[in-house]
């Protein structure tokens, strides 16, 4: 294999991450949640599989409120008054307040069933008020929200939608009751919208501030969303106080103006949200420490990428080194004999033929040389 397909497979290599985060982009999740929303729905099974809660500005159920409507119910009743009902409390009306005691005067949250059936829902909010859906999702299957709003007469209307765990719920409702509630910490919702505008990856340092599920189930400003989710595993939220908590999910349409800079405003009309859940067996679940996995061989192979391109590239210097070094002559090649062109060289086979030796005087020819010289001939005296 050569070098320049290796360099194009390593390069494909380091560059399938950021095709697969263009395949799963917002986009496809939108379109792929659009064409999931049909389907046949069962009768929800109010407080097994699904829990209907609300926020209303008439109502506050957070602890500095309730100890003052219970101190003013007891004096209210040593004195012989009736005491008020929420409908008699400031910010309230009727036109605007569809919401029953029930859905925002509940403490007690039942456990409910894993969702693993579709339902189909609506549900009238009122203005500046707060329509959620308390479900139990589950890992193994897929599931997907799709949610229409509009007023009374039919027209679209645009409000908030966010996905909240149990925990993020809390700061949410928390935030909600200290903007509706004038008597209890003056300087609370100056502080939140300061702090409305804080990037999500430092808004968990907030701690008067809230943020959806993953920071990216937040939908301002809109008449119509479709989302789909899929779990690793169930959702569990650990604190060092209260130890390991089981989270529930909650499906939350807001049309109130609450702290974020970007959210829609109080409609001044009574939102129907039409809201339809689709889930979807899953065939494969993957772990979640796959997701690590995947990035630390891509962190791994863009370290030794360069380690190997080097190795690669001195491998092949060091052959061009040595092709140089056989023309000079020595004692494993023959040398050229002087005069002599590239096309008069002398192949190996001529260079390997004997070269033949003279043949051997003999014996007696020696012998008759000798005795020769050892009796000269007589020099003639005349």
């Amino acid at each position: 294999m050569s070098t320049h397909i290796r360099v194009g497979s390593i390069t494909l290599t380091l560059l399938l991450p950021l095709f697969l985060m263009s395949f799963s982009s917002p986009l496809a999740v939108q379109v792929q949640a659009a064409d999931a929303c049909a389907g046949d729905t069962t009768p929800v099974l109010w407080n097994e599989t699904v829990q209907r809660t609300s926020l209303v500005p008439h109502h506050n159920s957070m602890w500095w409120s309730g100890y003052y409507y219970e101190d003013e119910m007891e004096m209210e009743r040593d004195e012989g008054e009736p005491p008020k009902s929420s409908s008699s409390q400031p910010g309230y009306n009727a036109e605007l307040s569809p919401e029953e005691p029930w859905m925002y005067n509940n403490y007690y949250n039942p456990r409910l069933d894993p969702l693993e059936v579709n339902h189909f829902t609506t549900m009238l909010i009122g203005n500046d008020s707060v329509g959620a859906l308390r479900v139990n999702l589950s890992a193994d299957f897929r599931t997907t929200v799709c949610i229409t709003l509009q007023d009374t007469n039919f027209n679209p209307v645009n409000a908030d939608v966010y996905l909240f765990t149990s925990e993020q719920y809390s700061n949410y409702e928390e935030s909600y009751h200290s903007s509706h509630d004038e008597d209890a910490w003056y300087f609370n919702g100056d502080v939140q919208d300061s702090l409305s505008d804080i990037p999500p990856e430092w808004r968990s340092f907030n701690f008067l501030g809230w943020k959806s599920f993953r920071d990216s189930h937040e939908y301002e400003k809109t008449s119509e969303v479709n989302f789909a989710l899929n779990l690793d595993g169930p959702e569990i939220y650990t604190s060092f106080f209260s130890g390991t908590d089981w989270q529930d999910f909650y499906i939350v349409v807001d049309t109130w103006d609450n702290v974020h800079d970007f959210d829609a405003e109080a409609p001044d009309t009574i939102v129907a949200a039409d809201i339809t859940i689709i889930t979807t067996e899953r065939s494969l679940v993957l772990p979640p420490y796959t997701v690590a996995i995947v990035f630390l061989v891509g962190f791994l192979a863009t370290l030794v990428a360069p380690f190997i391109l080097n190795a690669r590239y001195m491998k092949a210097g060091l052959m061009m080194t040595e092709e140089v070094q056989n023309i000079v002559p020595s004692l494993d090649t023959p040398a050229q004999r002087p005069g002599q062109g590239d096309d008069l060289e002398p192949t190996a086979k001529e260079w390997q033929e004997p070269v033949p030796l003279p043949e051997p005087i003999p014996l007696e020819s020696l012998q008759h040389n000798s005795s020769i010289e050892e009796h000269p001939l007589p020099v003639d005296q005349t």
